[in-house]
């Protein structure tokens, strides 16, 4: 987990990563740390000014309204990231 400075958000950062918890209760979301599966970058708006850590596995980025570049509304956003986790769990093994 990494999240901005919240200084002008359009999205609830941790309402979404408490959704997100809730329908991935397996998962376990830490604080950024070198040997983590994947980083799940939340931003609050689309200006993700968020400095983007050296990180070599796998990056999902929240900015905003935005799951990796593409428009998704604050309600859906939850479900979504929720739907890219298990996917990509599924291709780890």
């Amino acid at each position: 987990m990494k999240f901005c400075g919240n200084c002008n958000p359009v999205i609830d950062s941790l309402e979404v990563l408490r959704l997100v918890g809730d329908l991935l209760p397996d998962c376990h979301f830490v604080s950024y740390q070198e040997s983590m599966d994947l980083l799940l970058i939340l931003a609050g708006c689309p200006v993700n000014c968020v400095q983007q850590p050296l990180f070599s596995g796998t990056v999902l980025t929240v900015a905003g309204e935005s799951l990796e570049l593409v428009h998704c509304p604050a309600k859906s956003l939850p479900g979504e990231i929720a739907k890219l986790i298990k996917q990509l769990s599924a291709a780890w093994g």
